[in-house]
Protein backbone atom coordinates (compact mmCIF):
# COMPACT_ATOMS: atom_id res chain seq x y z
CA UNK A 1 0.00 0.00 0.00
CA UNK A 2 2.93 2.35 0.64
CA UNK A 3 4.09 1.81 -2.95
CA UNK A 4 0.57 2.48 -4.24
CA UNK A 5 0.27 5.67 -2.19
CA UNK A 6 3.55 6.90 -3.64
CA UNK A 7 2.26 6.01 -7.11
CA UNK A 8 -1.03 7.89 -6.56
CA UNK A 9 0.73 11.02 -5.38
CA UNK A 10 3.22 11.06 -8.26
CA UNK A 11 0.44 10.44 -10.78
CA UNK A 12 -1.57 13.28 -9.23
CA UNK A 13 1.32 15.71 -9.67
CA UNK A 14 1.82 14.73 -13.32
CA UNK A 15 -1.92 14.88 -13.97
CA UNK A 16 -2.37 18.35 -12.47
CA UNK A 17 0.67 19.73 -14.28
CA UNK A 18 -0.58 18.50 -17.67
CA UNK A 19 -4.11 19.75 -16.97
CA UNK A 20 -2.95 23.25 -16.08
CA UNK A 21 -0.51 23.48 -18.98
CA UNK A 22 -2.57 21.96 -21.81
CA UNK A 23 -6.14 21.01 -20.98
CA UNK A 24 -7.96 23.66 -18.97
CA UNK A 25 -10.99 25.20 -20.69
CA UNK A 26 -13.81 27.58 -19.80
CA UNK A 27 -17.43 26.34 -20.11
CA UNK A 28 -18.69 29.94 -20.33
CA UNK A 29 -16.40 31.27 -23.07
CA UNK A 30 -15.05 28.30 -25.07
CA UNK A 31 -18.39 26.95 -26.35
CA UNK A 32 -20.26 28.87 -29.12
CA UNK A 33 -23.68 28.54 -27.48
CA UNK A 34 -25.14 31.15 -29.84
CA UNK A 35 -24.63 28.62 -32.67
CA UNK A 36 -26.88 26.01 -31.05
CA UNK A 37 -29.41 24.78 -33.59
CA UNK A 38 -32.99 25.54 -32.40
CA UNK A 39 -34.32 23.10 -35.02
CA UNK A 40 -32.33 20.13 -33.70
CA UNK A 41 -34.39 17.07 -32.84
CA UNK A 42 -36.10 16.29 -29.57
CA UNK A 43 -34.26 12.96 -29.61
CA UNK A 44 -30.93 14.78 -29.50
CA UNK A 45 -32.16 16.93 -26.59
CA UNK A 46 -33.42 13.88 -24.72
CA UNK A 47 -30.01 12.21 -24.99
CA UNK A 48 -28.24 15.36 -23.78
CA UNK A 49 -30.69 15.66 -20.90
CA UNK A 50 -29.97 12.04 -19.88
CA UNK A 51 -26.22 12.64 -19.70
CA UNK A 52 -26.79 15.95 -17.94
CA UNK A 53 -28.98 14.16 -15.39
CA UNK A 54 -26.22 11.65 -14.61
CA UNK A 55 -23.78 14.52 -14.05
CA UNK A 56 -26.26 16.11 -11.61
CA UNK A 57 -25.33 13.43 -9.06
CA UNK A 58 -21.80 14.83 -8.90
CA UNK A 59 -22.15 15.80 -5.20
CA UNK A 60 -22.84 12.12 -4.43
CA UNK A 61 -20.05 10.88 -6.72
CA UNK A 62 -17.51 13.09 -4.97
CA UNK A 63 -18.68 12.99 -1.33
CA UNK A 64 -19.34 9.23 -1.09
CA UNK A 65 -15.95 8.37 -2.60
CA UNK A 66 -14.09 10.88 -0.44
CA UNK A 67 -15.27 9.07 2.69
CA UNK A 68 -13.72 5.89 1.30
CA UNK A 69 -10.37 7.35 0.15
CA UNK A 70 -9.93 10.19 2.66
CA UNK A 71 -6.57 8.91 3.95
CA UNK A 72 -4.98 8.75 0.48
CA UNK A 73 -3.87 12.23 -0.51
CA UNK A 74 -3.10 11.22 -4.09
CA UNK A 75 -6.50 9.63 -4.67
CA UNK A 76 -8.59 12.10 -2.69
CA UNK A 77 -7.03 15.19 -4.26
CA UNK A 78 -7.33 13.69 -7.72
CA UNK A 79 -10.96 12.90 -6.98
CA UNK A 80 -11.68 16.51 -5.99
CA UNK A 81 -10.08 17.72 -9.24
CA UNK A 82 -12.02 15.08 -11.18
CA UNK A 83 -15.22 16.47 -9.65
CA UNK A 84 -14.29 19.98 -10.77
CA UNK A 85 -13.72 18.82 -14.36
CA UNK A 86 -16.97 16.83 -14.38
CA UNK A 87 -18.89 19.87 -13.12
CA UNK A 88 -17.85 21.74 -16.28
CA UNK A 89 -19.29 18.90 -18.36
CA UNK A 90 -22.63 19.24 -16.60
CA UNK A 91 -22.68 23.03 -17.01
CA UNK A 92 -21.90 22.73 -20.73
CA UNK A 93 -24.67 20.22 -21.43
CA UNK A 94 -27.15 22.21 -19.36
CA UNK A 95 -26.08 25.40 -21.12
CA UNK A 96 -26.73 23.85 -24.53
CA UNK A 97 -30.22 22.71 -23.52
CA UNK A 98 -31.03 26.28 -22.47
CA UNK A 99 -29.33 28.05 -25.38
CA UNK A 100 -30.93 25.82 -28.01
CA UNK A 101 -34.38 26.51 -26.58
CA UNK A 102 -34.99 22.83 -25.89
CA UNK A 103 -35.41 23.52 -22.18
CA UNK A 104 -36.57 26.59 -20.28
CA UNK A 105 -35.20 27.77 -16.95
CA UNK A 106 -38.43 26.52 -15.35
CA UNK A 107 -37.86 23.05 -16.81
CA UNK A 108 -34.26 23.08 -15.64
CA UNK A 109 -35.39 23.84 -12.09
CA UNK A 110 -38.10 21.14 -12.25
CA UNK A 111 -35.60 18.53 -13.43
CA UNK A 112 -33.17 19.60 -10.72
CA UNK A 113 -35.90 19.16 -8.12
CA UNK A 114 -36.86 15.74 -9.53
CA UNK A 115 -33.26 14.53 -9.38
CA UNK A 116 -32.66 15.69 -5.80
CA UNK A 117 -35.08 13.24 -4.18
CA UNK A 118 -32.75 10.20 -4.26
CA UNK A 119 -29.05 9.82 -3.52
CA UNK A 120 -26.51 7.81 -5.51
CA UNK A 121 -24.70 5.18 -3.43
CA UNK A 122 -21.35 3.52 -4.07
CA UNK A 123 -21.91 0.36 -6.14
CA UNK A 124 -18.89 -1.37 -4.53
CA UNK A 125 -17.43 -1.24 -1.02
CA UNK A 126 -13.75 -1.75 -1.88
CA UNK A 127 -11.51 1.12 -3.06
CA UNK A 128 -9.85 -0.98 -5.77
CA UNK A 129 -13.18 -2.15 -7.11
CA UNK A 130 -14.25 1.50 -7.30
CA UNK A 131 -11.12 2.31 -9.34
CA UNK A 132 -12.03 -0.54 -11.73
CA UNK A 133 -15.64 0.68 -11.88
CA UNK A 134 -14.63 4.28 -12.62
CA UNK A 135 -12.20 3.12 -15.30
CA UNK A 136 -15.02 1.24 -17.07
CA UNK A 137 -17.49 4.08 -16.58
CA UNK A 138 -15.11 6.75 -17.92
CA UNK A 139 -14.44 4.83 -21.15
CA UNK A 140 -18.16 4.22 -21.59
CA UNK A 141 -18.79 7.94 -21.10
CA UNK A 142 -16.14 8.82 -23.67
CA UNK A 143 -17.96 6.75 -26.30
CA UNK A 144 -21.35 8.08 -25.19
CA UNK A 145 -20.21 11.60 -26.01
CA UNK A 146 -18.44 10.60 -29.22
CA UNK A 147 -21.52 8.77 -30.51
CA UNK A 148 -23.76 11.64 -29.48
CA UNK A 149 -21.49 14.04 -31.35
CA UNK A 150 -22.17 12.04 -34.51
CA UNK A 151 -25.87 12.90 -34.21
CA UNK A 152 -25.09 16.53 -33.36
CA UNK A 153 -22.94 16.76 -36.50
CA UNK A 154 -25.73 15.31 -38.61
CA UNK A 155 -28.05 18.01 -37.22
CA UNK A 156 -25.44 20.75 -37.79
CA UNK A 157 -25.24 21.96 -34.19
CA UNK A 158 -21.80 23.55 -33.86
CA UNK A 159 -22.27 24.48 -30.19
CA UNK A 160 -22.97 20.90 -29.12
CA UNK A 161 -20.28 19.45 -31.39
CA UNK A 162 -17.68 21.74 -29.80
CA UNK A 163 -18.79 20.97 -26.26
CA UNK A 164 -18.90 17.20 -26.76
CA UNK A 165 -15.50 17.12 -28.44
CA UNK A 166 -13.84 19.00 -25.57
CA UNK A 167 -15.62 16.91 -22.96
CA UNK A 168 -14.73 13.61 -24.67
CA UNK A 169 -11.01 14.43 -24.45
CA UNK A 170 -11.43 15.02 -20.69
CA UNK A 171 -13.16 11.66 -20.36
CA UNK A 172 -10.38 9.91 -22.26
CA UNK A 173 -7.77 11.43 -19.94
CA UNK A 174 -9.82 10.33 -16.91
CA UNK A 175 -9.99 6.79 -18.29
CA UNK A 176 -6.23 6.69 -18.79
CA UNK A 177 -5.59 7.79 -15.19
CA UNK A 178 -7.71 4.97 -13.79
CA UNK A 179 -6.39 2.50 -16.35
CA UNK A 180 -2.80 3.25 -15.34
CA UNK A 181 -3.81 2.83 -11.70
CA UNK A 182 -5.27 -0.62 -12.39
CA UNK A 183 -2.11 -1.59 -14.27
CA UNK A 184 0.03 -0.50 -11.31
CA UNK A 185 -2.10 -2.52 -8.91
CA UNK A 186 -1.68 -5.55 -11.15
CA UNK A 187 2.09 -5.34 -10.63
CA UNK A 188 1.73 -5.81 -6.87
CA UNK A 189 -1.40 -7.95 -6.64
CA UNK A 190 -2.29 -9.30 -10.04
CA UNK A 191 -4.63 -12.05 -8.91
CA UNK A 192 -6.61 -9.82 -6.54
CA UNK A 193 -6.85 -6.96 -9.05
CA UNK A 194 -8.05 -9.23 -11.86
CA UNK A 195 -10.61 -10.76 -9.49
CA UNK A 196 -11.91 -7.27 -8.62
CA UNK A 197 -12.05 -6.27 -12.29
CA UNK A 198 -14.01 -9.38 -13.21
CA UNK A 199 -16.44 -8.74 -10.37
CA UNK A 200 -16.99 -5.17 -11.58
CA UNK A 201 -17.58 -6.28 -15.18
CA UNK A 202 -20.07 -8.93 -14.01
CA UNK A 203 -22.09 -6.36 -12.03
CA UNK A 204 -21.51 -3.15 -14.00
CA UNK A 205 -24.22 -0.61 -14.76
CA UNK A 206 -23.99 3.09 -15.56
CA UNK A 207 -24.70 5.48 -12.65
CA UNK A 208 -28.19 6.91 -12.21
CA UNK A 209 -30.22 3.84 -13.11
CA UNK A 210 -32.09 3.73 -9.80
CA UNK A 211 -32.19 7.49 -9.21
CA UNK A 212 -33.17 9.18 -12.48
CA UNK A 213 -36.92 9.28 -13.19
CA UNK A 214 -37.67 7.82 -16.62
CA UNK A 215 -34.23 6.15 -16.81
CA UNK A 216 -35.56 3.09 -18.67
CA UNK A 217 -37.18 5.30 -21.32
CA UNK A 218 -33.99 7.33 -21.63
CA UNK A 219 -31.85 4.18 -21.92
CA UNK A 220 -34.19 2.96 -24.65
CA UNK A 221 -33.49 6.12 -26.66
CA UNK A 222 -29.73 5.75 -26.20
CA UNK A 223 -29.81 2.11 -27.33
CA UNK A 224 -32.19 2.74 -30.22
CA UNK A 225 -30.02 5.50 -31.67
CA UNK A 226 -26.87 3.40 -31.28
CA UNK A 227 -25.27 5.80 -28.80
CA UNK A 228 -24.95 3.27 -25.99
CA UNK A 229 -26.36 -0.15 -25.24
CA UNK A 230 -25.18 -3.73 -24.59
CA UNK A 231 -23.49 -3.99 -27.99
CA UNK A 232 -21.51 -0.76 -27.50
CA UNK A 233 -20.59 -1.83 -23.96
CA UNK A 234 -18.95 -5.03 -25.22
CA UNK A 235 -17.41 -3.66 -28.42
CA UNK A 236 -16.22 -0.23 -27.30
CA UNK A 237 -15.70 -0.63 -23.56
CA UNK A 238 -15.16 -4.13 -22.18
CA UNK A 239 -13.10 -5.63 -25.02
CA UNK A 240 -10.77 -2.60 -25.41
CA UNK A 241 -10.12 -2.57 -21.64
CA UNK A 242 -9.20 -6.25 -21.67
CA UNK A 243 -6.93 -5.54 -24.62
CA UNK A 244 -5.33 -2.55 -22.86
CA UNK A 245 -4.64 -4.66 -19.78
CA UNK A 246 -3.47 -7.62 -21.89
CA UNK A 247 -6.20 -9.89 -20.58
CA UNK A 248 -8.26 -12.30 -22.67
CA UNK A 249 -12.02 -12.63 -22.45
CA UNK A 250 -11.64 -15.17 -19.61
CA UNK A 251 -9.45 -12.71 -17.70
CA UNK A 252 -6.25 -14.68 -18.16
CA UNK A 253 -3.00 -12.93 -19.00
CA UNK A 254 -2.17 -13.01 -22.71
CA UNK A 255 1.54 -12.58 -22.34
CA UNK A 256 3.91 -14.88 -20.47
CA UNK A 257 5.83 -13.97 -17.33
CA UNK A 258 9.04 -13.83 -19.37
CA UNK A 259 7.52 -11.39 -21.88
CA UNK A 260 6.23 -9.21 -19.07
CA UNK A 261 9.66 -9.13 -17.44
CA UNK A 262 11.24 -8.13 -20.74
CA UNK A 263 8.65 -5.40 -21.30
CA UNK A 264 9.22 -4.02 -17.79
CA UNK A 265 12.98 -4.03 -18.28
CA UNK A 266 12.58 -2.16 -21.57
CA UNK A 267 10.30 0.38 -19.91
CA UNK A 268 12.80 1.03 -17.11
CA UNK A 269 15.65 1.33 -19.62
CA UNK A 270 13.68 3.90 -21.60
CA UNK A 271 12.97 5.81 -18.39
CA UNK A 272 16.65 5.81 -17.45
CA UNK A 273 17.58 7.08 -20.90
CA UNK A 274 15.12 9.97 -20.66
CA UNK A 275 16.70 11.60 -17.60
CA UNK A 276 19.99 13.33 -16.92
CA UNK A 277 21.70 12.20 -13.71
CA UNK A 278 22.32 15.60 -12.19
CA UNK A 279 22.60 15.81 -8.41
CA UNK A 280 19.81 18.26 -7.56
CA UNK A 281 18.65 17.34 -4.06
CA UNK A 282 19.48 13.76 -4.91
CA UNK A 283 16.98 13.53 -7.78
CA UNK A 284 17.37 12.99 -11.52
CA UNK A 285 16.22 15.91 -13.66
CA UNK A 286 14.47 15.14 -17.00
CA UNK A 287 16.51 16.38 -19.96
CA UNK A 288 13.48 18.15 -21.38
CA UNK A 289 13.20 20.32 -18.26
CA UNK A 290 16.84 21.41 -17.94
CA UNK A 291 17.24 25.14 -18.51
CA UNK A 292 13.49 25.87 -18.37
CA UNK A 293 12.34 28.65 -16.10
CA UNK A 294 9.08 27.89 -14.25
CA UNK A 295 7.87 31.51 -14.35
CA UNK A 296 5.34 32.06 -17.13
CA UNK A 297 5.27 35.83 -17.68
CA UNK A 298 2.64 35.61 -20.43
CA UNK A 299 0.22 33.77 -18.16
CA UNK A 300 0.71 36.31 -15.37
CA UNK A 301 0.26 39.21 -17.80
CA UNK A 302 -2.97 37.68 -19.08
CA UNK A 303 -4.33 37.32 -15.54
CA UNK A 304 -3.47 40.96 -14.76
CA UNK A 305 -5.16 42.06 -18.01
CA UNK A 306 -8.30 40.16 -17.07
CA UNK A 307 -8.32 41.84 -13.64
CA UNK A 308 -8.49 45.36 -15.06
CA UNK A 309 -11.79 47.01 -14.08
CA UNK A 310 -14.30 47.46 -16.88
CA UNK A 311 -15.76 50.90 -17.50
CA UNK A 312 -19.32 51.53 -16.44
CA UNK A 313 -21.79 49.24 -14.74
CA UNK A 314 -23.70 46.54 -16.53
CA UNK A 315 -27.44 47.27 -16.62
CA UNK A 316 -29.69 45.22 -14.38
CA UNK A 317 -31.37 42.43 -16.32
CA UNK A 318 -35.12 41.85 -16.01
CA UNK A 319 -36.36 38.74 -14.21
CA UNK A 320 -37.95 37.29 -17.36
CA UNK A 321 -37.48 37.20 -21.12
CA UNK A 322 -39.92 39.09 -23.38
CA UNK A 323 -42.01 35.90 -23.74
CA UNK A 324 -42.52 35.81 -19.97
CA UNK A 325 -40.22 32.83 -19.26
CA UNK A 326 -37.74 33.05 -16.40
CA UNK A 327 -34.24 34.21 -17.31
CA UNK A 328 -31.38 31.68 -17.21
CA UNK A 329 -28.51 32.57 -14.87
CA UNK A 330 -26.17 30.51 -17.04
CA UNK A 331 -27.06 32.29 -20.29
CA UNK A 332 -26.88 35.67 -18.54
CA UNK A 333 -23.27 34.92 -17.62
CA UNK A 334 -22.52 33.73 -21.16
CA UNK A 335 -24.21 36.87 -22.48
CA UNK A 336 -26.73 35.42 -24.96
CA UNK A 337 -30.49 35.00 -25.27
CA UNK A 338 -31.98 31.50 -25.76
CA UNK A 339 -33.16 30.44 -29.19
CA UNK A 340 -36.91 30.15 -29.74
CA UNK A 341 -37.96 26.76 -31.08
CA UNK A 342 -40.68 26.31 -33.67
CA UNK A 343 -42.25 23.54 -31.54
CA UNK A 344 -42.20 22.82 -27.79
CA UNK A 345 -39.65 20.32 -26.48
CA UNK A 346 -40.45 17.76 -23.78
CA UNK A 347 -38.31 16.64 -20.86
CA UNK A 348 -38.04 12.86 -20.83
CA UNK A 349 -37.26 13.00 -17.10
CA UNK A 350 -40.49 14.86 -16.34
CA UNK A 351 -42.73 13.14 -18.90
CA UNK A 352 -41.14 9.65 -19.16
CA UNK A 353 -42.21 9.50 -22.81
CA UNK A 354 -39.41 9.08 -25.37
CA UNK A 355 -39.72 10.11 -28.98
CA UNK A 356 -40.99 7.42 -31.32
CA UNK A 357 -37.96 6.24 -33.24
CA UNK A 358 -37.66 4.17 -36.40
CA UNK A 359 -37.87 0.42 -35.95
CA UNK A 360 -34.30 -0.27 -37.02
CA UNK A 361 -31.62 0.16 -34.36
CA UNK A 362 -28.18 1.64 -34.80
CA UNK A 363 -26.52 4.65 -36.34
CA UNK A 364 -24.48 5.40 -39.40
CA UNK A 365 -20.81 4.47 -39.30
CA UNK A 366 -18.75 7.03 -37.40
CA UNK A 367 -15.75 8.82 -38.77
CA UNK A 368 -13.15 6.37 -37.48
CA UNK A 369 -10.30 8.71 -38.40
CA UNK A 370 -11.72 11.36 -36.06
CA UNK A 371 -12.30 8.74 -33.37
CA UNK A 372 -8.67 7.67 -33.52
CA UNK A 373 -7.51 11.30 -33.52
CA UNK A 374 -9.50 12.12 -30.37
CA UNK A 375 -8.28 8.94 -28.70
CA UNK A 376 -4.72 9.96 -29.54
CA UNK A 377 -5.25 13.51 -28.22
CA UNK A 378 -6.61 12.12 -24.95
CA UNK A 379 -3.65 9.76 -24.66
CA UNK A 380 -1.11 12.51 -25.36
CA UNK A 381 -2.68 14.68 -22.65
CA UNK A 382 -2.49 11.82 -20.13
CA UNK A 383 0.22 10.59 -17.83
CA UNK A 384 2.60 8.00 -19.35
CA UNK A 385 1.86 9.14 -22.91
CA UNK A 386 5.06 7.61 -24.31
CA UNK A 387 4.38 4.25 -22.70
CA UNK A 388 0.84 4.22 -24.11
CA UNK A 389 2.09 5.05 -27.60
CA UNK A 390 4.29 1.96 -27.47
CA UNK A 391 1.39 -0.16 -26.19
CA UNK A 392 -0.94 1.07 -28.94
CA UNK A 393 1.68 0.23 -31.58
CA UNK A 394 2.05 -3.27 -30.15
CA UNK A 395 -1.72 -3.80 -30.09
CA UNK A 396 -2.00 -2.67 -33.72
CA UNK A 397 0.78 -5.07 -34.68
CA UNK A 398 -0.90 -7.97 -32.88
CA UNK A 399 -4.21 -7.17 -34.59
CA UNK A 400 -2.53 -7.21 -37.99
CA UNK A 401 -0.92 -10.59 -37.28
CA UNK A 402 -4.32 -11.96 -36.21
CA UNK A 403 -5.99 -10.52 -39.32
CA UNK A 404 -3.40 -12.06 -41.68
CA UNK A 405 -3.71 -15.41 -39.92
CA UNK A 406 -7.51 -15.29 -40.28
CA UNK A 407 -7.25 -14.46 -44.00
CA UNK A 408 -4.79 -17.30 -44.52
CA UNK A 409 -7.03 -19.78 -42.68
CA UNK A 410 -10.08 -18.66 -44.69
CA UNK A 411 -8.14 -19.15 -47.93
CA UNK A 412 -7.03 -22.67 -46.90
CA UNK A 413 -10.57 -23.54 -45.84
CA UNK A 414 -12.02 -22.46 -49.19
CA UNK A 415 -9.33 -24.41 -51.03
CA UNK A 416 -10.14 -27.50 -48.97
CA UNK A 417 -13.86 -27.13 -49.68
CA UNK A 418 -13.26 -26.71 -53.39
CA UNK A 419 -11.10 -29.87 -53.43
CA UNK A 420 -13.80 -31.92 -51.69
CA UNK A 421 -16.47 -30.69 -54.08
Amino acid sequence: MARMEDFFYRELMKYLALAEQKRRWNPFTDIPYAQANPESSQTLAQCVETFCAVEMYLPDFTSKMLHMIRRSRGRSWFHINWGYEESKHSLTLEGWLLASGHRTEEQREAVQAALSTLEWELPYDHPRQMVCYTMVQELATFWNYRNLETIAAKEKDLALITGLRIISVDERVHYNFFRNTVKEWMKWDEEGTIHDLKYVFDHFSMPGRTQIPGYDEAAMVLAKTGIYGPREYIKLVKNPILEDLKLDKDFHRIESEEERAQAEAARKAALEASVERIDINGHAVPKSEIGKHPFNSHAVSQVLENLKPTRGRKPELPATYPNGLKRSAFLDVVGIEPHVRSEPSRSIILDHIPDKLAGSRGMELMDNTLNQRLLAIGDELSNNAEEMREERAQIRQEREVTRKSRVKNDRLFRKHEEGNS
